[in-house]
């Protein structure tokens, strides 16, 4: 049993982009040496002390990355992350605590190992190394994705964005990976707004057709429809508005 679930960890991990390139060997002898976590929904496994302690790499459930703001509670979420997602990663680069909070959104399994051992990988496994510096790429990406949001665009160019881009398939869409059945509440806090706004611009984007939210989980019906929506969107600002929003950010 224990065999077989090793497999499965070396499954997810050779399937994650963080280590890919990284040969089956080699995974199979850092599974040996991580830790196994498991974690209820809704609990709180990572706060800005540990983020320069353990790296987590998610086996199953979901795990959100958190800023906020202590003086007005609002709150940011600045990853989302699924099975074979690394978080704390920004720590293996400089080793220094950032202030981002991880919490589980369901039951969540993991593996861990301390930071210490992770950088001794990353000096003894070239292709590990390649893999995680792509992997850091992609997540300074989105972050500047997010940034580019939440100071130029509208609610409505945000949320459509969101959706984009967590579809497993932009050509057909039907399904949204791991937010297409979070609480509007979750989706307000990947967006820079509240639970209310995302309920009324959701429900705009169902009158379109655009979306479905069946039995509480969110399906992209018309892909085009949607993209030609966040164009229309992204080029509807009057040139030369002192306000480049164009719409208050709530």
């Amino acid at each position: 049993m224990a065999t077989e679930q090793r497999e499965i960890e070396i499954g997810i991990l050779g399937r994650s982009p963080m280590f890919e390139g990284v040969d089956p060997g080699t995974l199979r002898a850092m599974v040996k040496a991580l830790t196994a976590e498991c974690w209820p929904e809704h609990s709180i496994v990572m706060e800005p002390q540990k983020t320069i302690t353990r790296f987590y790499v998610v086996l199953s459930g979901r795990v959100k990355i958190t800023r906020q703001n202590l003086n007005n509670g609002r709150e940011v979420t600045l990853f989302l992350l699924g099975p074979g997602d690394g978080f704390n990663v920004v720590s293996l680069l400089d080793g220094q605590p950032h202030e981002v909070c991880a919490q589980t959104l369901d039951t969540v399994e993991a593996l861990s190992a301390p930071i210490a051992q992770w950088k001794d990988w990353l000096e003894l496994y070239p292709a590990l190394r390649h893999a995680i510096r792509k992997y850091i790429y992609l997540r300074l990406c989105h972050l500047s994705e997010l940034a580019c949001d939440l100071a130029l665009h509208d609610t409505m160019t945000r949320l459509s964005h969101l959706i984009l881009r967590y579809c497993n398939d932009r050509l057909t869409c039907s399904d949204i990976n791991l937010i297409s059945d979070l609480p509007h509440e979750e989706l307000a806090h990947m967006i820079g707004t509240v639970r209310v706004v995302v309920n009324r611009l959701l429900a705009e984007l169902k009158r379109e057709g655009i979306i479905d939210t069946h039995s509480g989980r969110l399906r992209v019906l018309n892909i085009e429809k949607l993209l030609q929506k966040t164009e229309q969107q992204l080029y509807s600002i009057p040139h030369g508005s002192s306000d480049p929003l164009g719409a208050s950010p709530h």
